[in-house]
């Protein structure tokens, strides 16, 4: 493979993601032995359950999606407005894997309350807004890059996917958070919905990849994209694979997961 198409591969496997793990808790209390204060305690004991479950699941998605205070208070507004938190790291959690913007939240989030399904809503996000396709660096710009000091292969390519979303030059991108030392506040500017310093990769081999191409079913790209999938929800990607081979869209696989892990 030539350095071209390996730094093209690089690219397309690199991407945003964050494991989110919600915590499981037990809790029980009897306030008396008569059949009402048993139901009374039981339906008191359920709500605090409930109530605890979804304050810790809010509280990691903040941790682990490091949500800028921006956001943050973005986010109590929407909840104040009548959005559910579920609705909101939902919506949140997709547009961060997309770079996709505040008004892209807001929109997707309106739409939501006039009963559409994830499914639909992500359909439609892909449709309006063409595909990310990394820039063809070539080997000499690439080296050029490489050699400005602070620079990191990371800051490059968000530059690039920064550029994408907002228009704006590379060049001018890449030079401001060289001067920052952070993208927190340019993404906050550009009203983008991330955070991050690095993207995490896909690891992927050819064994792997002609492991699940045996039965005909998928092609190597699908598998590639299958990975990515994965890594971007959480999930195993023979599940992942598993579900495509059933004719289950990316979509609705995407809707599913995000429900069961923000789900109230």
């Amino acid at each position: 493979m030539n350095k071209r198409r390996m730094l093209q591969v690089i690219a397309f496997l690199i991407i945003m993601v964050f494991v989110f793990q919600a915590g499981v808790f037990a809790y029980a209390k009897v306030a008396s032995t008569s059949k009402e204060g048993l139901e009374d305690s039981v339906g008191s004991s359920s709500t605090v359950l409930q109530s605890e479950v979804v304050q810790r699941t809010y509280d990691q998605f903040l941790k682990e999606f490091d949500v800028q205070e921006a956001y943050r208070k973005q986010i109590e507004q929407l909840v104040e407005g009548g959005y559910s938190r579920t609705d909101v790291s939902i919506a949140y959690d997709f547009l961060y894997q997309n770079f996709g913007t505040i008004d892209d939240w807001n929109e997707m989030l309106e739409a939501k309350a006039t009963g559409k399904t994830w499914e639909d809503l992500f359909i439609q996000y892909d449709v309006k807004h063409p595909e990310f396709i990394p820039r063809n660096f070539d080997s000499g710009e690439l080296e050029i890059l490489m050699q400005i000091e602070g620079a990191t292969p990371d800051d490059i390519m968000i530059a690039d996917r920064l550029s994408f979303v907002t228009g704006k030059p590379f060049g001018d991108l890449l030079n401001e958070k060289l001067k920052a030392g952070q993208w927190g506040n340019i993404f906050v500017r550009e009203s983008v919905l991330y955070s991050g310093n690095s993207f995490p990769r896909v690891q992927l081999t050819e064994e792997e990849v002609y492991k699940y191409i045996q039965n005909g079913l998928l092609s190597e790209q699908q598998v590639t994209h299958a990975f990515v999938l994965a890594q971007k929800l959480g999930e195993s990607p023979k599940v992942v694979i598993s579900k495509l081979e059933q004719g289950i869209s990316e979509e609705l696989i995407m809707a599913q997961s995000y429900m069961e892990k923000y789900g109230e």
